[in-house]
């Protein structure tokens, strides 16, 4: 007998995906470049167990371990470049394979047959017909009707075919689910869809199927019910499988029908629970009967889906534990992506540790809860008394006593205690390499830089999973920056190789001779050379090295190409060094070289600091990222050891204004954009300083009054 079975990821969890989808790190994610988050910081995953990631992460390495999933290191897209990433810190949607339909197709043994030869061989008028075009809901669309669509009429279409029925019969019957199939039939229709001519009893008994099959998708379930539970007993073998299944998804679906409001929330309070346990029965009593049969995965997605309006989370996790179990490594990846998704939203974010039994899952349920937020926040006792479940995993409920120790109690001696004290011989799998990566932090923590050093390079040759080497990568480097070692990052055969990584370094760390020797450095990316350019000519011009800046413009390559002012990598855009100045406002500045060389010669020059203001204005370099310190925990957020104070360009106004030898025109301007660095929000878009009112009023009077002839005394309207 031929097996049609419906998409893959439609029967697993068809019916269960509530019409609301909790979100979880996927839109305006920007990572931390940190190891350590006592907070849920869903845009900044690593690879090894952390209170900080995202849930669904935590369990996608605890399954890898088990065989039963896998994690895999894709490139980072573009996309995820502009928005500052490398491998590690990760956000969710970078373990999704890069343009992966959302549904996968189902493995058959033979392909279905066209719909056009199945409508040949019905005849008739039949013949004629269509099946019509491609399914039109979009993703998350469409409800129970949802699966009113192609495949499953092209199965109707297969039985008829299969079936002892008259030509007449099977024509007619075919026509009417065509007919089903153009009306998308949705709750509260009234087209009548009953079939005619219908005299044998088996051809009676497909009939019935069709308007139980209208009753349900127009919501008329008592209807549907009764149809269906008509057939449990028909001749027709797939019509008596189907029709056991059909009365299970009808009775669930009263069960639910008020259960959601108008935007898909749920409201558990008005569940049907006696039609939810009707629901319950019919699915058992089907899966007993058809444990393999074709709709065995959909059932036991639906079940589930009772199990969470019954708010049953002991049987929900313990299905969950279940699919698990039955997993591998190489199952669809779409497949992985949605039941790790449905764990996280119907289970983990509603449930307690004491719910659940499966030590994988509970396991991601502690790290939630040890999180500094986290509502009911896990004690030690509890979480010792949880020895039990773990029977089987020892090493794993070690490891959540060690997070305990570190991330909770704050203490790095306890956290060594607990832990492992010998370095693995083999490659790391995720728990292993969870208890190393926290050996290496409580020393960091403990202030034993170099043996957490001696421990990170140790590990290097061990990892070899996806994203292990990165992490540690990111650990050596932070080590590295916080022990005064930074030109070690940079060193010839230097184990730090994420370009990312080295980036960061550059920007916010390094000092004008590293940045000045990688800026020249052969056996590098083209892009690191222009970052340490990019960040030397810079810091030179915006941190007073008026002659550095003079020299280091030899480096300049002859041609340079823009880059895009939205994309990170406009940190690199070493055209911005050629500014040509220009009639700017009706005043005059000359070529960028040449305003550093007047400054060079005097640092106090009127018209070069204006036109090194203007510079910075014409070219949004205001708060610009290379101004802005990342926080002290973080990569790069040590003391930069590029000397100067940052440039502030309303500084510079006021020393313009406060000079006697400045001209009429160069201290007009300078109160000219002095007050304008306030329009029009009232605060400083020009520096840290913050000018009273009054004084800006001041200004104000002052360039209306004393330059009153001045083209800016004269447009100037207000002040702010």
């Amino acid at each position: 007998m031929k097996q049609h079975r419906l998409s893959l990821i439609a029967l697993l969890f068809g019916g269960f995906a509530a019409p609301f989808a909790q979100a979880s790190s996927d839109d305006g994610c920007y990572p931390e470049w940190s190891l350590i988050h006592h907070q849920l910081d869903a845009c900044s995953n690593l690879p090894f167990l952390s209170p900080g990631n995202d849930s669904q992460v935590n369990l996608r390495l605890l399954l890898t371990d088990a065989g039963q999933a896998s994690l895999p290191e894709y490139p980072v897209s573009e996309y995820d470049r502009t928005l500052g990433y490398g491998p590690v810190p990760f956000n969710l949607a970078m373990l999704h394979e890069p343009s992966t339909p959302v549904e996968a197709a189902a493995s058959t043994s033979t392909a279905p047959e066209p719909a056009d030869d199945l409508l040949q061989r019905i005849g008739g008028d039949v013949a004629s017909l269509s099946l019509g075009d491609e399914d039109s809901y979009a993703e998350g669309e469409g409800g129970r009707g949802r699966s009113n669509n192609r495949d499953t009429a092209r199965l109707f279409l297969t039985r008829l075919l299969e079936a002892d029925l008259p030509d007449a019969e099977r024509q007619e019957l075919a026509r009417v689910r065509l007919r089903m199939l153009q009306l998308h039939l949705e709750e509260g229709s009234e087209d009548a869809l009953t079939p005619t001519g219908i005299e044998t009893p088996l051809g009676q008994q497909f009939a019935r199927y069709l308007t139980g099959a209208t009753a349900f998708y127009t919501g008329d379930f008592d209807t549907a019910r009764q149809d269906f539970e008509a057939l449990v007993d028909s001749e027709d073998d797939w019509l008596r499988e189907t029709a056991r299944y059909m009365t299970g998804r009808t009775q669930l679906n009263a069960a639910q029908r008020n259960a959601f409001d108008e935007w898909g929330y749920p409201q558990m309070e008005n569940v049907d629970h006696d039609a939810l346990q009707t629901a319950r029965t019919a699915f058992e009593a089907y899966l007993a009967a058809y444990p393999e049969g074709r709709y065995a995965l959909s059932a036991n997605g639906l079940r589930r889906r009772l199990y969470w309006l019954m708010q049953d989370p002991r049987k929900l996790a313990d299905e969950y534990a279940r699919l698990f179990a039955e997993a591998n490594a190489q199952q669809n990846p779409d497949q992985q992506v949605a039941l790790l998704q449905e764990v996280d939203n119907k289970l983990l974010t509603v449930t307690t540790p004491d719910a659940v039994d499966s030590p994988l899952l509970l396991a991601t349920l502690d790290l939630m809860k040890l999180r500094t937020d986290a509502p009911g926040a896990l004690g030690l006792e509890a979480l010792q008394a949880q020895r039990g479940s773990f029977q089987q995993h020892p090493a794993l409920h070690a490891y959540l006593l060690s997070a305990y120790h570190f991330f909770v109690e704050g203490s790095p001696e306890k956290t060594l205690e607990s832990l492992p004290s010998t370095l693995p011989t083999t490659p790391l799998d995720y728990l292993t390499f969870s208890q190393q990566t926290l050996r290496g932090l409580a020393l960091e923590a403990k202030g034993d830089r170099q043996q957490a050093a001696k421990l990170w390079l140790d590990l290097l040759p061990l990892a070899q999973r996806p994203l292990q080497r990165a992490q540690l990568e990111l650990a050596l480097a932070m080590n590295y920056e916080r022990s005064g070692q930074l030109d070690a990052v940079f060193a010839d055969g230097s184990p730090i190789r994420t370009p990312r990584v080295r980036e960061i370094l550059l920007r916010h760390v390094a000092g004008p001779d590293l940045l000045r020797k990688q800026a020249q450095a052969g056996g590098v990316p083209n892009e690191e050379r222009e970052t340490a350019l990019f960040a030397l000519l810079y810091k030179d011009l915006l941190r007073g090295h008026y002659g550095d800046f003079s020299t280091d413009l030899a480096l300049l390559p002859k041609t340079t190409s823009e880059q895009p002012a939205a994309n990170v990598d406009s940190l690199r855009n070493l055209a911005l060094f050629r500014w040509a100045g220009g009639d700017t406002s009706g005043y005059q500045c000359p070529p960028l070289a040449e305003t550093a060389q007047a400054l060079q010669a005097n640092a106090q020059d009127p018209k070069g600091l204006n036109c090194l203001g203007e510079f910075i204005l014409r070219n949004g370099l205001d708060g610009f990222a290379l101004d802005r310190q990342p926080d002290e925990q973080v990569l790069g957020g040590s003391e930069p050891l590029f000397p100067g104070p940052v440039y502030s360009r309303l500084d510079g106004y006021l020393q313009v204004v406060a000079d006697a030898k400045a001209s009429t025109e160069d201290k007009a301007y300078a109160l000219y954009r002095a007050i304008n660095c306030y329009a029009p929000s009232g605060y400083n878009g020009c520096g840290p300083q913050d000018i009273p009112q009054s004084q800006r009023k001041q200004w104000f009077q002052t360039l209306k009054n004393r330059y009153a002839q001045t083209t800016w005394a004269q447009t100037l309207k207000y002040y702010w």
